[in-house]
């Protein structure tokens, strides 16, 4: 038999006691579960950087996987199937934003009338990760749910000359992820040379590493001393904002839901 899997991605942080409890209900419920940390640093309330984390580290566990996701977590509370895996989390634009069309079933899933759940990934989701991974049906948890809320998360749109490109996600070493991919840029390019705005720095260059520093490029892409301004494709396959051994957002302070500008010369 597959070992049971149950990740966790949230805005907890690491300094309290939140993950404890819902890792020893767990293991209290599902014999042999393995509780993987998926992000417990996602951006408080952040819808745009949750749908991020879960679109590009989610998906890729096997089938059966039970993930509970809680960030901004507010009735109501959906059960998403995607992909054979199980998302636990609320209503409120993540599951659309990070599964979109992979969706396959969304249930609600009930609540007591007058039950305490302003802890819902203990009081709640726990549970139904219990159940489902015991081989509880879907649709046994509780009724079809309508169409999921549906948030305008916007990666980049044209603006006269230039595109406008929202930054989606930190890391924890303060790399900004943009919402345009590496391919996504490459078809708007067209091999055009190009400039990109972030603040009163600009960036001219794409390298293929960290390492692949730019030494070209402009005075203007550089931030302090030796330290410039690199853009770079993540692992994820979407544009990174990055400066070498150090943090690009505490540096520019720019964050999740900031936006840069690109322009394509002529």
């Amino acid at each position: 038999m597959r070992t049971p899997i149950v990740t966790l991605t949230t805005d907890w942080g690491n300094q309290g006691f939140f993950a404890g409890m819902v890792k020893g209900a767990l293991m209290s419920m599902i014999e042999g579960v393995q509780v993987v940390d998926v992000a417990h640093h996602v951006e408080p309330f952040n819808e745009r950087a949750a749908s991020f984390v879960v679109k590009h580290a989610c998906l890729g566990f096997p089938p059966e996987t039970v993930h509970i996701i809680d960030v901004a977590s507010v009735a109501p509370f959906v059960a998403v199937k995607a992909r054979g895996q199980y998302f636990l989390c609320s209503d409120n634009g993540i599951p659309m934003a990070a599964l979109g069309d992979d969706i396959e079933e969304v249930v609600t899933i009930p609540i007591q009338e007058n039950g305490i759940y302003n802890f819902a990934a203990y009081t709640l989701f726990a549970g139904v990760a219990a159940k489902l991974l015991a081989g509880t049906p879907l649709s046994d948890i509780g009724p079809r749910h309508g169409q999921l809320q549906q948030r305008n998360i916007v990666g980049w749109i044209p603006q006269g000359d230039q595109y406008r490109i929202s930054i989606h996600y930190v890391d924890s070493y303060g790399n900004a992820y943009l919402g345009m991919t590496y391919k996504e840029f490459e078809q708007l390019r067209q091999g055009r040379s190009f400039v990109m705005t972030v603040r009163e720095y600009e960036v001219t260059e794409i390298t293929a590493s960290y390492q692949q520093a730019a030494t070209d490029g402009r005075q203007r892409s550089m931030v302090s001393g030796q330290q410039r301004m690199q853009l770079t494709v993540s692992a994820t396959g979407v544009l990174e904002l990055a400066v070498q051994r150090s943090s690009f957002s505490q540096l520019i302070g720019l964050r999740a839901n900031n936006e840069v500008l690109l322009r394509f010369k002529n």
